[in-house]
């Protein structure tokens, strides 16, 4: 592969794996939500009850946590039906392999799901703290398992010669050097989306970012808009961490394939993204403010950066399944025309999700001025 993703594809192989990738940005952008926030909110809870109080993101997260969790479903519908159309032997096979294991991941996200219900529920507000502190901790806990059991599957996926041994043996575990590396590189990477999303939500429920703050929202003596400078840059240090110790797992056709004409102007896409919001986090941080221009400029540059991750992510894929022997199916899949009804559906949801967040922001904002 010596052209630039997605050229010199099939035609039909190239479209479905250009809707998977965009459709694989969107839930991106709401399961990085969910995945960061809750280990916030786990980790907020021990600070004790004061301090959460008193920690402005807290509070948006606990509110607004159902609502992404149920984004994140709704945007994983989309990539999860283009998978199985360009990957449907492998996913299948890795789904068979893991077994009940793999399937343990629905009653998770269904209990984690409530829990994160019962987190704003009146009921435990007048619990003691300790509850909050264990509920939180179980849809962490929940969540992070979800999400290693993707990692998990998708390495399996690309590792067809562990498939023998693994049906032999009656296993459920898949055993793997890159395992834990991805798992940290994804979970770190969800921090820099969760503080670019906080900032924009706070602007939108009227908090004034470019202003300085009050002393009572001071956790630990960090402001709001650095605490999200600390939550970014932290992020992005333990993503590059994460990643350089996932670099020797990748074999060798998909280290050259990243760095050479199929991913590497995506690659170079996703460094300067990452470069402009490292320096727009580090004046952010010095300078405790945060202006709308500064978070258009984050934004932008964060879009960037996740799509050439994206593109990366599925390099490395390539590499390893032979994409060809389901060329006609693909061709097929493209004819058979369920592709608008995707699309107007996918018009439809925007539309209600963006109703939604619209009705709870003019409620908030009315809330504030009583």
């Amino acid at each position: 592969m010596n052209t630039l993703f997605p050229f010199g594809l099939p035609p039909a192989t190239a479209f479905y794996l250009c809707l998977y990738l965009a459709t694989l940005v969107v839930h991106l952008v709401f399961m990085h939500y969910v995945l960061a926030g809750s280990i916030y909110l786990a980790v907020g809870r021990l600070m004790g009850r004061a301090r959460c109080q008193a920690c402005r993101w807290q509070s948006i997260l606990v509110d607004w946590l159902p609502f992404a969790t149920g984004l994140a479903i709704t945007a994983g519908v989309g990539p999860l039906l283009f998978v199985q159309i360009l990957y449907g032997r492998e996913f299948a096979t890795a789904n068979l392999l893991l077994s009940h294991r793999w399937m343990a991941i629905l009653p998770v996200l269904i209990v984690c799901f409530y829990l994160l219900y019962l987190q704003k529920s009146a009921w435990i507000a007048r619990r003691a703290w300790a509850w909050r502190l264990t509920v939180a901790a179980i849809a962490c806990a929940g969540f992070i398992f979800i999400a290693w059991s993707w990692t998990e599957n998708h390495l399996l996926m690309l590792d067809q010669t562990a498939w023998p041994g693994m049906y032999a043996s009656g296993s459920l575990w898949y055993e793997s050097a890159g395992v834990l590396p991805r798992l940290a590189a994804w979970c770190f990477l969800a921090f820099p989306s969760l503080a670019i999303e906080l900032a924009w939500q706070g602007r939108l429920l009227g908090d004034r970012l470019e202003e300085p703050a009050a002393a009572d929202t001071r956790v630990p003596g960090l402001s709001p808009v650095r605490r999200l400078a600390v939550m970014a840059l932290g992020g992005w240090a333990g993503t590059l961490l994460a990643a350089a110790a996932y670099w020797p797992a990748i074999p060798d056709a998909a280290r050259a394939a990243i760095t050479g004409p199929l991913a590497g102007p995506w690659l170079t896409v996703a460094a300067a993204g990452l470069g402009l919001q490292i320096a727009a986090w580090t004046i952010t941080l010095v300078s405790d403010r945060l202006s709308q221009g500064t978070l258009f400029v984050m934004t932008t540059a964060w879009v960037a950066t996740l799509l050439g991750i994206a593109v990366v992510r599925e390099t490395i894929r390539l590499t390893a399944v032979d994409l060809a022997i389901g060329g006609e199916l693909h061709q097929t899949a493209l004819g058979i025309g369920g592709l608008p009804v995707f699309l107007v559906f996918a018009v439809l949801n925007a539309i209600a999700i963006g109703w939604c967040i619209r009705t709870v922001r003019i409620q908030a904002l009315r809330a504030d001025f009583r």
